[in-house]
């Protein structure tokens, strides 16, 4: 008679069963928060956010993200911070492209269109929703990072006027507000148009049709 053969431990290890998740955080976590959290609320909405979630998707503990984030509008408040710095940086790219008042202006419009193109659900959030309804004071950032935006803008509008190429018959932040509108509207009504786009031809087609709103914004502008 052949001996027994031992019994086999067929329980799986406890490493095959649960996914390990890290209980630090390491140096770059408040940038990967931001990066997913960006990620999140364009393609599921802000009220989809969790920082639980995030954390579950990044592998690490509930609470590392807390220590960047105390709460949920801290992360909005810095997603919006996020938006507006980049809107500075396309103001000034805008400025630098050319020393012709017009091109500058023109520029200034195709940065915005596409700034908010690729980030509608942001954008909201910096012009409206629930960070200026919450209560929440607004950081230091987020307020500096507006007022760059905004002076990168009507820093170029300003410019347009003194050089008698736009309208200095009205004060230049009605003329830039009035310009802003105008490319902030386009872009609004032409969101799914954009995310529609399959091929090169019509990617063109699309970028021909900002030229020419913005061609006809500009000479509603001009002097």
């Amino acid at each position: 008679m052949k001996p027994a053969k031992k019994k086999q431990n067929l329980s799986k290890p406890i490493a095959a069963t649960a996914p390990k998740v890290s209980s630090y955080h390491h140096g770059n976590l408040r940038e990967e928060v931001l990066e997913h959290s960006r990620k999140v609320l364009e393609t599921k909405g802000v009220s989809s956010l969790s920082l639980r979630d995030i954390a579950t998707d990044l592998g690490v503990s509930h609470t590392a993200p807390y220590r960047h984030f105390p709460k949920k509008m801290d992360l909005l408040q810095a997603l919006v911070t996020e938006g507006f710095r980049e809107l500075a940086e396309g103001m000034e790219r805008a400025w630098a492209y050319s020393e012709d008042p017009l091109e500058k202006i023109r520029m200034a419009g195709v940065e915005y269109i596409f700034l908010l193109l690729k980030n509608p659900r942001r954008t909201e959030l910096m012009f409206g929703g629930e960070i200026y309804v919450s209560g929440d004071t607004l950081s230091d950032d987020l307020r500096e990072c507006g007022k760059l935006a905004y002076m990168g803008m009507y820093k170029i509008v300003e410019f347009g006027q003194k050089s008698l190429k736009l309208k200095n018959s009205v004060p230049t932040d009605t003329l830039m507000m009035s310009f802003w509108s105008g490319v902030h509207g386009f872009a609004v009504l032409n969101e799914r148009k954009w995310k529609q786009i399959k091929s090169k031809e019509e990617d063109d087609s699309f970028r021909k049709e900002v030229d020419q709103i913005l061609e006809i914004m500009i000479e509603g502008t001009r002097l």
